[in-house]
């Protein structure tokens, strides 16, 4: 029983590894986006490297609770086609594709409104405005993501992970040399400074649209599932379907990240060199984060797939395969972050305070990596089961009730401890992060084994009718 039990989890570790390897360069591509700006942007000058992280974080808290929303259609999409529905499969389509039309106006919106809004953050006014000149493109980009996204997650729910790879690893090397000649105004274009990262994220998701346009038209891959045959008009109940299991992602997704956009925004009347040594560490961590938000996708890709076909063993079986997998690698990258931080924060800036402070945060980034991993697989794995509701709930509570007052006592001060400084916030990050994903796991843990549970009930009542 053992070695069958053994011999099963590695072959299901194989199948992870399978589909996680192309999502992972695909998260790499879409983070390496905003680590190309960020470094790019840094070299250009400490104003325009504040500007840039600020203007990104800004941009990436407006898309997050759409983001959310459209990763539902992945696990949506996995369940029918482990259930063998065909017809489910493009009517989820469909009906997702009408969906990102009004998230599209949404998207755009909050993004111009966030524009409004810069001048009343505690900014030089340097700051504040190349923060500005870089947000006015991703207005438009912001409009193109929940499009794009329709496409993306329902390839990832089909299982087809290596067009997803391709595509965004495309968007990425575009988006390198664009950046590049933009911010430095090479071949006689204006020298557009931190602005110009914003531009050539634009140019690039331009012709990534284009791209998964063409891709669900003409792939062979996908022909089998007629995607835009008898086009449907919009469904509300499907659509709410949609938004029922979304929404509460959304907000998970808003709690967690829009807390970090947040921080350094809290943290500016600490200075630019607080932020700019923030930055340092908070992109070279999210370039570390493309592992475990790959293994996760398939985590919840291959829960959704057996769920579907009605096998809640192969399910938890995939969970706990997949938890031991990021556990494995958090703390490798942990034990390299710590081992090589000098020399990657002297990658990032060649100002030495900011250098000598990245390298100090880099330590407690290493930290965080582990107990993200956590909570990350944890997390996407119950997407997989269409429970997303509890997680959304924890993570509000861990960042926004219990972090974020954590981390304003430790950063500036209270009347039981002095000031920390920026090194207070990061602390305070690490313990809100380790308390969500120990929650998360405990949920995680439980639902598996409903399931089986439930699953053995019903198959003890059927033999006994």
């Amino acid at each position: 029983m053992g070695t069958l039990r053994w011999t099963s989890m590695r072959a299901e570790g194989a199948r992870l590894a399978r589909m996680a390897g192309p999502l992972v360069i695909g998260q790499f591509a879409v983070m390496g986006m905003g680590v190309t700006d960020v470094i790019i942007a840094g070299h250009a000058g400490t104003d325009d490297l504040a500007a840039v992280t600020i203007g990104y974080y800004v941009w990436d808290l407006g898309m997050l609770l759409v983001f959310g929303i459209l990763l539902a259609n992945s696990a949506l999409i996995g369940h029918r086609f482990g259930a063998g529905d065909r017809d489910g499969i493009r009517r989820q389509f469909q009906q997702c594709l009408w969906l990102s039309l009004p998230l599209a106006l949404f998207s755009g919106l909050v993004i111009w409104i966030a524009i409004l809004l810069l001048p009343r953050l505690d900014l030089t006014p340097e700051v504040a405005g190349i923060a500005a000149g870089y947000l006015y493109p991703t207005i438009v980009t912001a409009m193109l993501i929940p499009i794009a996204l329709t496409f993306r997650t329902t390839a990832e729910g089909l299982g087809l992970t290596r067009p997803v790879m391709w595509l965004m690893l495309g968007a990425f090397l575009i988006n390198i040399p664009m950046n590049y000649v933009l911010v430095n105004g090479l071949f006689g274009l204006p020298k557009l400074g931190g602005a110009g990262c914003g531009w050539a994220t634009l140019f690039a998701f331009l012709l990534l649209m284009i791209a998964w346009t063409l891709y669900s038209i003409r792939s062979p891959a996908l022909a089998a599932f007629g995607l835009w045959r008898d086009f449907a008009w919009p469904r509300p109940r499907d659509m709410v379907a949609t938004l029922s299991l979304g929404l509460p992602i959304g907000l998970s997704l808003l709690a967690v990240g829009g807390f970090f956009a947040v921080v350094p925004l809290v943290m500016s009347s600490l200075g630019t060199a607080a932020i700019a040594g923030h930055a340092v560490a908070m992109t070279f961590d999210s370039l570390m984060l493309t592992i475990p938000l790959g293994v996760g996708q398939a985590m919840s890709v291959r829960v959704a797939h057996e769920m579907g076909g009605r096998y809640p063993q192969a399910a938890r079986a995939v969970c706990i395969t997949g938890m031991q997998m990021l556990v494995g690698v958090a703390l490798l990258q942990a034990a390299l972050t710590i081992g090589f931080r000098e020399q990657i924060a002297g990658l990032f800036t060649a100002d030495p305070a900011v250098r000598e402070l990245g390298t100090l945060l880099l330590v407690y980034a290493a930290a965080y990596r582990v107990f993200d991993s956590v909570q990350i697989g944890a997390g996407m794995a119950l997407r997989g089961y269409r429970d997303t509701r509890v997680s959304s709930a924890i993570d509000v509570f861990a960042y926004w009730m219990f972090g974020l007052p954590l981390c304003y006592a430790l950063g500036f001060g209270s009347r039981w401890q002095e000031a920390m400084g920026v090194e207070g916030f990061w602390l305070g990050m690490v313990i809100a992060i380790g308390a969500a994903a120990f929650a998360i796991a405990a949920r995680l843990a439980w639902r598996s084994t409903r399931e089986v549970r439930m699953s053995r009930v019903q198959e003890s009542t059927q033999e006994s009718v």
